[in-house]
């Protein structure tokens, strides 16, 4: 823990687990956390330092007592729950506690704006390990997110339903909905069914930023995926509605994504995609990343029916290595690629405008490929050991 991210706050409440180590050692009195307001602990004599005299056993009942902009300190233990933060508050981990979600929807569910979820462990949910959903200004940083994602078509939780043509995936390891200006920084997000995912069934997802992730071994899916499921995000005109849906002014920069989608060959490093009519993905930017081993290309951009967005998007910058081990069955790409742009219908109205710049793409037998309807601008490329920088489909 780092105690610099709890000193001068007005108030704390400690969470003490059965097995607690607390802190590496007792703060000096100049320099120890305000004292707490509400204090119990069901092993008192396990604890060190500040977590000696825990208040709560049970993270979700001290998230209750706790007043907007206060800490809950969780210390090191096990806890079987399904945390939900309906406040702003800070949740912040010390001593690498676990939240066992088994059997659990969710591990943590943010449904709080200015919320705050650091350095815990989350795993073995159906479906999220983390989910923040209609929330803006929201951080989850320094997080282990692992195991999580497990339901199957026939679980009872919603985000495991398949709906409008989008297949159920039970919402990833941690995953924004409707999220607007937040962060999800410094996370580990691996073993999951899918890592981490951006999406806008109840309204748009915008502005956010994913930074210095590491997300890698997510087997049936993709590592970032950043698809529409809004039907409203643009007009069947093309006009795009930006206050009813749309994923849009993201940036997913400097993370390192591997080894996604190997189980079934249905993951990206990175998917940006429009599945259905009314969706829209626009003006995202996928930066400075490390992108390795993934079943689909590094970049994937999927427009999967007419009548869709997906104009705008940014790729620059990133090291993209030997991707597409399984093959793209969608855009018919069986060869390792680092990037690909699929457009579904190649006479609509609006081709798929993308910029792909300064990026490195080395052991793959194309570096980019592209089908008809789409508009490159490509500039600034290198490759190392690749057949081709551009492949155009027909």
């Amino acid at each position: 823990m780092r105690l610099k991210r709890v000193l001068g706050i007005p108030a704390i409440v400690l969470v003490a687990g059965s097995l607690s180590v607390g802190l590496s050692a007792a703060p000096s009195e100049a320099s120890a956390p305000p004292a707490a307001r509400l204090l119990v602990a069901a092993t008192p004599s396990t604890q060190l330092g500040p977590c000696k005299s825990a208040t709560y056993t049970t993270i979700q009942s001290a998230v209750d007592a706790a007043s907007p902009g206060e800490v809950v300190v969780v210390c090191t233990g096990t806890y079987n729950e399904d945390v939900k933060l309906t406040k702003p508050i800070t949740l912040l981990g010390t001593g690498s506690p676990i939240i066992n979600a088994t059997g659990q929807d969710n591990g943590i569910l943010i449904v709080a704006s200015g919320a705050t979820v650091e350095d815990l462990t989350v795993e073995n949910a159906i479906g999220e390990g983390i989910l923040a959903i209609g929330v803006h200004n929201v951080t989850i940083e320094h997080n282990v997110v692992q195991h999580n994602d497990l339901g199957t078509p026939t679980s009872s939780y919603l985000e495991c339903q398949a709906a409008q043509g989008v297949p159920g995936d039970c919402g990833e390891g941690l995953h924004l909905m409707g999220v607007a200006d937040s962060q999800v920084l410094d996370n580990v997000v691996r073993d999951n069914s899918g890592g981490i995912l951006l999406t806008d069934e109840t309204g748009p997802t915008h502005g956010n930023l994913v930074e210095g992730n590491v997300v890698d071994g997510n087997a049936f899916d993709c590592g970032i995926t950043m698809p529409s499921h809004n039907g409203k995000a643009v007009t069947a005109a093309g006009t795009l509605q930006p206050t009813l849906g749309g994923v849009y002014d993201n940036t997913v920069t400097r993370n390192v994504i591997f080894d996604n989608g190997l189980a079934d060959g249905a993951g990206a490093g990175v998917l940006i995609a429009d599945p259905f009519p009314g969706t829209a993905d626009y003006n995202n930017t996928v930066s400075d990343n490390t992108i390795e081993g993934n079943g689909n290309p590094g970049v994937t951009m999927h427009e999967h029916a007419p009548g869709t967005y997906l104009g705008g998007n940014v790729i620059t910058g990133n090291t993209i290595l030997t991707n597409n081990v399984e093959g793209d069955p969608t855009s018919g790409d069986t060869a390792t690629t680092g990037i690909v742009v699929y457009a579904n219908n190649a006479a609509h109205a609006s081709p798929i405008h993308v910029t792909i710049t300064g990026n490195l793409f080395e052991g793959d037998v194309w570096g980019i490929w592209e089908t008809a309807g789409t508009v490159l601008t490509q500039a600034g490329n290198t490759t190392v050991g690749v057949n081709g920088l551009v492949h155009q489909a027909a």
